[in-house]
């Protein structure tokens, strides 16, 4: 299926790959239809790109990318109408916004995206965590994972010493 994007131009999209919003997006409920798109490979964003609103996408990313940890309750009231019964077939992606300074870039971590990867039916859910926010920083929580990463090569670095004692 080829569609016309105002950023990238015309695009063909396989159709087995056409990602079904029931309820649409928060604020965009009239468009349904939804591109997963990956146009470079040496970053971890994609594009959610509206099949039916040439001017409207979305930049998103998967939280894992950015974080070690990001645990979503996925109620039976949202699984449902995905016909998700394997938490393993779920993709789950939030929004990101850049403005001009790209190092105050933030997550929309209380409402990921959640993409059934069998079906392609795909909801905005909403996180009832406390340490979901709407405007999390990108870069913190790198730095945060770094850290976490640095603290434990150093205590095996340590465990390590000991043991050739």
């Amino acid at each position: 299926m080829k569609f016309k994007s105002s950023r990238f131009g015309e695009l063909d999209i396989n159709e087995s790959e056409i990602i079904n919003f029931g309820k649409g997006l928060l604020g965009f409920e009239d468009y349904k239809r939804y591109a997963l798109l990956k146009l470079d490979d040496k970053t971890p964003f994609r594009w959610l790109h509206s099949l039916d609103n040439e001017n409207l996408a979305f930049i998103v990313i998967e939280p894992l990318q950015f974080m070690f940890e990001y645990n979503i309750e996925i109620s039976s009231e949202d699984r449902n109408p995905l016909e998700l019964a394997d938490p393993a077939d779920a993709l789950i992606y939030v929004t990101v916004s850049i403005p001009e300074d790209a190092e105050k870039m933030t997550a929309n971590l209380q409402g990921p995206l959640v993409i059934n990867k069998k079906n392609k039916k795909a909801a905005q859910i909403i996180s009832n965590d406390p340490e979901h926010d709407v405007r999390t920083s990108i870069l913190a929580e790198i730095e945060k994972r770094n850290k976490r990463i640095v603290e434990y090569s150093e205590s095996l670095a340590a465990k390590k010493q000991e043991a050739a004692k």
